[in-house]
């Protein structure tokens, strides 16, 4: 009787196991050829992905891919005629806007926002654009040295793995401060 007793209580709490809620597994983003269109296009890290400004087909594109969220670092004045908020809404995606206007918003101000989004949002697949991926970059690089302890060198190799290019120059004399 004491086994089968303990047998039902064994079963019992075999089955409540599969009740229990687990997080979802990341995967990461389904890169396919479809989002290649998208203005220079990369997959940095499984859960990142970064470019030029997407086109409205594109986002929904990049939802279908598995991507979360958008971090959209055009300024204000870019974005005027661009309602990616909408169309991110609209494909059910969590939209982040940190307007980056050029080298002089390369600030302390700045990259702790970027900084503080993506680390709230760790477990996200995550898609950060500009117009090019430069400001992505460069935003990263900043990252990396000012918020996660890379040294020069790593965060300037982070940085140009995201897009970092023409503002690479600015980041090395922020970085060097």
């Amino acid at each position: 009787m004491k086994k089968l007793q303990l047998l039902l209580v064994l079963l019992l709490l075999i089955s409540l196991a599969g009740c229990v809620s687990q997080p979802a597994d990341n995967d990461g983003i389904a890169v396919n050829d479809n989002l290649e269109t998208i203005y220079n296009f990369s997959h940095p890290a499984p859960n990142h992905a970064t470019g030029g400004q997407p086109k409205k087909h594109e986002v929904a594109m990049l939802a279908d891919a598995g991507v979360d969220m958008i971090v959209n670092l055009r300024s204000h004045a870019e974005m005027a005629d661009i309602h990616e908020a909408e169309w991110a809404t609209h494909n059910h995606l969590a939209y982040y806007h940190i307007p980056i206007a050029g080298a002089d918003d390369l600030t302390e101000e700045n990259v702790k926002l970027f900084h503080q989004t993506l680390w709230l949002n760790e477990d996200k697949n995550i898609f950060m654009h500009c117009a090019s991926s430069n400001r992505v970059g460069a935003l990263m690089a900043l990252r990396a040295a000012w918020f996660q302890g890379a040294d020069t060198a790593e965060a300037l190799a982070i940085g140009e793995r995201y897009g970092m290019t023409s503002l690479r120059k600015r980041v090395e004399e922020l970085l060097n401060e």
